[in-house]
This record gives structure tokens, C-alpha cells and sequence, in this order.
């Protein structure tokens, strides 16, 4: 079992925040990561280096915008969600004057799935019962 919390966030040149909470490899899935991301006043979150990962962005505080390029912005507020296919196009935007938390659940998506080996976890299975002391 792993347990992880978001302290010891990486920071950015901007005051953005970030954290990886879960990898690969940590699941019996093709997750690719499970992120915590917190977005100062006027901080943005593109699509680079996410290229063909499909994520998925849930508002967990504060308020901000999905940017859609030529095709506008969504309003965020906290509970909403965002699938971001792809990861190139868009791009996550905090125009508020606080900060903006969200937590992401990114994927390969199947074309890149089914090209890779079954996937077996490298953490240990979970304590249970008399084995957890």
C-alpha cells in the first residue's frame, strides 16, 4: 500500500504547484499519472508534455477557466469536471485572485494500451487483517 499526501509540491517560475500523488506502475491499469495541481492568481496549465495522454481535471477549490483556444473558455468552479483528450489543445487558466486546486486522472489512451505489456503493479499488495501492525 502507498500513501502519499500533497506536501513537498514541486514549484514552477510562475507559483505553480505541483505534485504526482500516483505513477505507473502503481495500478493494475494503464493510468499514466494521478496529480494534484494548485494554480496561483494568473497561473496556467497547458497541454505540453501531455501530448496523446487523455486527462481528466476535477475542481477541488477556487475558480478558474478551461481555455479553448479559438473556440473560447469554460467557466471552473469547485465540483466541476474537465476531460481533456489529447493534452495538446487547451489549457487550464486561474484569472481569479486566489488559488485554483484541481486533482487529474491521466490515462493512455487504447491505441497506446494495447501496444504495452500487461501491467503488474511494483507496490506490494495491501496489509489486511492480523498482517497490519
Amino acid at each position: 500500500m502507498i500513501v502519499t499526501n500533497a506536501g513537498g509540491l514541486s514549484r514552477t517560475q510562475d507559483g505553480s504547484a505541483w505534485r504526482c500523488l500516483a505513477r505507473r506502475g502503481m495500478l493494475h491499469s494503464e493510468c499514466e499519472a494521478f496529480d494534484y495541481l494548485r494554480l496561483p492568481p494568473g497561473g496556467t496549465r497547458d497541454g505540453r508534455g501531455r501530448e496523446g495522454v487523455d486527462a481528466v481535471w476535477f475542481v477541488l477549490s477556487g475558480e478558474g477557466e478551461f481555455v479553448c483556444g479559438a473556440d473560447g473558455s469554460v467557466p471552473l468552479r469547485p465540483g466541476d469536471l474537465v476531460f481533456w483528450s489529447g493534452g495538446s489543445r487547451g489549457s487550464l487558466r486561474n484569472p481569479s485572485s486566489g488559488h485554483l486546486e484541481l486533482l487529474s486522472f491521466a490515462v493512455l489512451p487504447t491505441e497506446v494500451t494495447d501496444r504495452l505489456p500487461a501491467r503488474i503493479p511494483v507496490a506490494p499488495a495491501p496489509l489486511t487483517g492480523a498482517d497490519h501492525g
